[in-house]
């Protein structure tokens, strides 16, 4: 119901602080008679609270009941000035309003920290983590029939209330200073059965605004959802770290355990049987309250089936939970079928189609501290995340003729955009990524067309497994990921209701149970995001449980894209831009599949499990593997891969660069086979097991392939061989070369990351040694060329200085 508001107020504002005084001495606020404080003709939007607004003014009218309970408050920004995206959430909190005296006050509510109100701890824990009080309303007066108290909360949305404002990056990084309240005020408030939603502009003061710098002004919309939490919380599942949930985190001193135990319960929706009776009998049963999603009325309409395709894939994966018609997707209803339809409103979830530049999608979710259930979602769609699609297929996708010109086809965008929302959604369900589900299909059966059509490129859609990049042509292999054998088994784990399960510790041996499916079976394994490469078999953007063959598949394809790139990427009559972007795109999947092999030296394979289930957690990547690896980026990165060098090509879109350019990324890979970290598990594991690969063996493969040039009877090497040289030797000399101290974060909540050190291991004195090595057999060169004679020289420099540094 939309609000009544009209032009006339019953009282002044000093009116309405009218005081009195107490026997106590105590001055306190006048509680007014209804007709005193809320206009006849000003109408109440009815809902979980009555509001009423007038003048500018919005009042509250909470009734009594609803005092103490707990509210989820989500805060967005709705509408911006290039500093973000409207729809994204800025916070969420607990909150819940109380009575003190004559006063409502909005206080926060914490469960970081919890124990049962029926244990004696609760009250030394609710002690410890005292609730703050975020504003405080005089009562203005009781509802008519004093069920109810009516506040005024006006100053809640119109000044600079820290939770409900812009947070502190941006203020920082805009230069924002104050808030200018008579630029701020209310845009809308509804009220509905279990939420609010209040809609304000709040404009700031800001040197250095992102619009327009000379306004000196940063006005934002901010959308504000408080949804009553469930009475009754759900059942919370335990979360477990062999099977990948988002999830709640809180310490239970209420545990009757020797020390203070941090539990975690995953993020899932509420899912319930319709019919319990059939579902406990096996049967698919609809749920009661199916997972809904809205389209955003600013979606595209050619896309709008491929985002519901997409999403609703997942309805095969909670067939296996039992439940059917679990997931749709609804079209935005017009002003008719509900004509307060909003995508703020925390009663929709909603896929928010963003008109950005961004090449990305997100999926984020809010749910209820208390037990983990997922209460609304809003998936972000940026716009450009097609461009990062049609980069990735044309790069990838060898084997299907329609990414063999560009633009691609929109039925052929259509399944990457159902690819991406598949994705997407799965995070609002609760999944983080799973990085380690690739690499359990064998390389050769990403070639097979029956595996393929079954499988997809990975077990999970979660996986940044995009697309088939091993297939060759002729090969009929499908070339697309989808929700997969790990999607349905943790959907399963996660969302199948238990019978008579009344507490959590209830399901936790059926769940472990399901999990030991695991030991048998590598495509239900779970491997987190990493940003730091430790397991090889859980890296983003790979395929197959081979490295070097994957790769060596994927680098076969690249060559077959730089022979149609100029006829794919030009129209006649227009500039070369899309050239450029795809022939780097070409250099940028080439690197990343250099990498997928070079990650495994050093590298430690974990497969997550409990006590109980046989053998060790980690485990070295053979060594033999290993070099193997090195080998590999020998041959297809260190020997100059003259495919790249395509002067037809590059010299069209710029007069110089490009062999700057592939030398960077072959420093780029060389740093990244010679990482300290990499040092660190080698020093470790042959610390254990001396026959385990060597930083001293690493050091020495890699040397005799850069410097092959030292084993003939004459030296030539190209400026490419020289540059690899030199950086293999600047390597070792920073391995002897003390780390600067560490930068110091004026802000507690940035972490700042200080790369890993070899200084104080064994790996300097190993780099000493093979710098006198290589000096030794740089002095027995012999060379016609006078390039060369001043490269040998000039090393010889380098390690002279390094082994033997001057005093100043």
């Amino acid at each position: 119901m939309a609000l009544c508001c009209v032009g006339h107020s019953l009282l002044a504002q000093g009116d309405a602080k009218t005081s009195s005084t107490s026997s106590q001495g105590i001055k306190r606020a006048v509680i007014k008679p209804w007709a005193d404080v809320i206009p006849t003709d000003c109408k109440a939007d009815s809902g979980v609270f009555q509001v009423f607004r007038y003048d500018d003014k919005l009042f509250f009218e909470i009734p009594l009941s609803k005092l103490k309970r707990e509210f989820l408050l989500v805060n967005r920004i709705s509408k911006t000035p290039q500093i973000g995206y409207g729809g994204e959430e800025s916070n969420e909190l607990v909150v819940r309003w109380e009575r003190k005296n004559d006063k409502i006050l909005l206080r926060t509510e914490s469960y970081v920290n919890v124990a049962a109100d029926t244990l004696p701890i609760a009250r030394a824990v609710h002690a410890a983590n005292f609730a703050e009080v975020i504003a405080a309303f005089p009562i203005q007066c009781y509802s008519r029939d004093s069920a109810a108290v009516v506040i005024e909360v006006t100053s809640l949305y119109t000044t600079d209330v820290g939770i409900m404002s812009l947070g502190k990056g941006l203020r920082d990084q805009y230069k924002i200073s104050s808030l200018s309240t008579d630029r701020s005020f209310i845009d809308y408030a509804h009220s509905y059965p279990t939420n609010l939603e209040v809609e304000n502009v709040l404009s700031f003061n800001a040197d250095a605004a992102p619009q327009n710098p000379e306004a000196r002004t940063v006005s934002v919309g901010m959308h504000h959802s408080m949804v009553e939490l469930p009475e009754k919380a759900m059942t919370p599942r335990l979360v477990d770290w062999r099977v990948g949930f988002f999830a709640t985190y809180s310490t239970d001193y209420g545990l009757d355990v020797q020390k203070a135990e941090k539990r975690g319960f995953i993020t899932r929706w509420r899912l319930e049987p319709k019919d319990s009776a059939a579902y406990f009998r096996g049967e698919l049963v609809e749920p009661i309250k199916p997972i809904t999603y809205y389209l955003d009325p600013a979606t595209p309409m050619k896309w709008r089936p491929w985002l519901r395709k997409g999403i609703e894939s997942w309805n095969s994966a909670f067939e296996k939970a039992g439940f059917k018609n679990a997931v749709r997707v609804l079209d935005p209803p017009d002003s008719t079928q509900d004509p307060e339809f909003c995508p703020e409103d925390a009663r929709y979830s909603v896929i928010r189609y963003f008109p950005s530049p961004v090449e990305n999608a997100y999926g984020p979710e809010v749910h209820d501290p208390r037990s983990g259930e997922i209460l609304e979602s809003d998936i972000g769609w940026f716009h450009n995340v097609m461009n990062l699609q049609t980069q990735w297929y044309f790069t990838q996708a060898i084997q299907d003729p329609r990414a063999h010109k560009l633009p691609l086809p929109d039925s052929l965008m259509g399944e990457l955009v159902a690819v991406v929302a598949a994705h997407e959604f799965g995070h609002t369900i609760g999944f983080p990524h799973n990085m380690k589900a690739s690499s359990s299909y064998p390389v050769d059966s990403l070639r097979s067309p029956s595996f393929t059509k079954v499988y997809g490129t990975a077990p999970s859609i979660m996986d940044y497994a995009r697309y088939n990049y091993v297939a060759q042509p002729g090969d009929g292999a499908s070339l697309l990921p989808k929700v997969g054998p790990y999607d349905n088994f943790a959907v399963n784990w996660g969302y199948r209701v238990l019978p008579n399960v009344h507490k959590t510790e209830d399901e936790t041996d059926s769940l472990n149970t399901w999990i030991l499916a695991q030991d048998t079976n590598p495509m239900l394994r779970y491997g987190q995001q990493q940003w730091i490469t430790v397991d090889p078999t859980a890296q983003m953007e790979d395929l197959g449980d081979d490295a070097i063959k994957a790769s060596g598949y994927g680098i076969q394809n690249l060559h077959r894209v730089m022979d149609y790139l100029l006829d794919a990427t030009t129209t006649k009559g227009k500039d070369y831009d899309l050239l450029e972007e795809m022939y780097n795109q070409v250099l940028s999947q080439w690197r990343t599949e250099i990498m997928h092999v070079i990650e495994n030296v050093g590298g430690v394979v974990g497969t997550y499990k409990n006590a109980g289930q046989s053998g060790v957690i980690f485990e070295e990547v053979p060594k033999e593997r290993q070099r193997r690896c090195v080998q590999f980026a020998q041959e297809n990165i260190f020997q100059l891969p003259r495919w790249v060098l395509n002067s037809d090509i590059v010299r069209r879109f710029e007069a110089n660069g490009s062999t700057e350019r592939l030398m960077r990324i072959q420093e780029r890979a060389l740093s990244g086979l010679l990482a300290n970290d990499k040092l660190l598990r080698l020093m470790e594991y042959n610390a254990i097991d001396d026959r385990a690969y060597s930083v001293s063996e690493l050091f020495s493969d890699v040397e005799n392939g850069i410097f092959s040039e030292l084993n003939g009877p004459s030296y030539d090497a190209d400026a490419f061989r020289r540059n690899l040289q030199r950086s293999f030797v600047q390597e070792l000399i920073n391995k002897m070369s003390a780390p600067p101290p560490p930068p110091v974060s004026m802000n507690p909540r940035v972490h700042i990351f200080v790369p890993a050190s070899v200084y104080k291991t064994d790996a300097r004195a190993i780099a000493r040694v093979e710098l006198e090595s290589l000096k030794k057999r740089l002095a027995k060169a012999r060379t016609k060329d006078s390039v060369n004679k001043a490269h040998i020289a000039d090393m010889m420099h380098m390690i002279d200085d390094a082994l033997n540094p001057r005093k100043s």
